[in-house]
């Protein structure tokens, strides 16, 4: 039995990197309003912490799980803050270890994830991102992605491409002066982002997911053999096998890699497999929980009201939404 939490602040309280972190208002409103969206991945008899929420709700939507703080701690992603809010509720472990948790989620995992990769994929990868620790290493060019070590799904990801060097310097001081570095990737020609999901060092399939800007709004929900046709690759399973054989010996738990499909310079599509490796869970898994449970279609979250079978009650500042097709 597992007592499931949705703490979607996680990237910002690894940035952090204290157990007493306060989210900002708009990410406690988003927190509070999709507490119940673990339910859907929840086993039968699990608990989900969901303050505001009638178990009769989860009864009239088909889900056979509780709401009491009993069972192994589950969260969306772990860190010292996490820890504390388990604690906080009454329940004493098991734990990771924080600190380890807060190193694997440093970008710096991506860059090693890329290296432990040469040699095993029979098409070629980017170059190297380099972690820099001043502007004077910058490269000459405002063809680069600025990342700061700990951000995730967007944020703290600066796309240089027409900026002045005086603002990309200032963006890369910025990082460096808060977290100690910044990450130095070459941009590259994107065609696609999508993501691999991994548990406990197995693979578990593709996500698809829909963007507004840089800001997730769902994802295509569909069979796997579907969304592969979709990126339109030959590179996926090879890619997939290699990535399982690279991960964390010593990471437990959940995982989404992000990646992208990219025109080379000699023109062929190729696949970019380390753009960020999120040490949590990701709206992928719950796609993969909608494709189990409704078929095809599309996931999505969206401030207010939306169409479409709710997956967390309504009247909150987000809805979480199953949209068939």
């Amino acid at each position: 039995m597992k007592f499931h939490l949705f703490n979607p602040e996680n990237d910002l309280a690894l940035a952090a990197g204290t157990a007493n972190f306060t989210p900002p208002k708009n990410v406690v409103a988003f927190r509070n309003a999709l507490a119940a969206l673990p339910a859907w991945l929840a086993d039968e008899g699990d608990n989900i912490y969901a303050p505001n929420l009638d178990e009769s709700w989860l009864r009239r939507v088909g889900l056979s799980v509780g709401l009491r703080h009993q069972g192994e701690p589950a969260p969306w992603g772990w860190s010292a803050n996490a820890v504390a809010r388990f604690r906080a509720l009454g329940i004493e472990g098991p734990f990771p270890d924080p600190a380890r948790h807060r190193l694997l989620s440093h970008r710096r995992s991506a860059l090693d994830l890329r290296r432990n990769l040469e040699g095993k994929l029979s098409y070629p990868l980017p170059p190297l991102p380099k972690e820099i620790t001043s502007v004077n290493e910058l490269p000459p060019t405002d063809r680069i992605i600025l990342k700061s070590p700990w951000s995730c799904s967007g944020r703290g990801v600066v796309d240089c491409e027409g900026m002045s060097s005086a603002n990309i310097m200032r963006r890369a001081a910025d990082s460096i002066r808060r977290q100690g570095s910044v990450m130095v990737e070459p941009k590259l020609r994107k065609i696609r982002d999508f993501a691999m999901l991994f548990d406990n060092g197995r693979y578990c399939g593709l996500s698809l997911f829909l963007t507004s800007g840089t800001a997730y709004t769902g994802n295509i929900v569909a069979p796997q053999s579907e969304l592969a046709e979709m990126l339109g690759t030959p590179l996926l399973n090879e890619t997939a096998s290699a990535v399982e054989q690279s991960l964390p010996a010593d990471y437990r738990g959940p995982l989404g890699v992000d990646m992208m499909i990219y025109l080379a310079d000699n023109g062929r599509e190729l696949i970019c497999p380390t753009i960020e490796i999120n040490f949590r869970r990701t709206m992928g898994f719950v796609a993969l929980a909608m494709q189990r449970r409704f078929g095809r279609g599309e996931f999505r979250i969206a401030p207010g009201p939306q169409c479409g079978i709710q997956l967390v009650p309504e009247g909150g500042a987000f809805s979480a939404t199953f949209q068939p097709r």
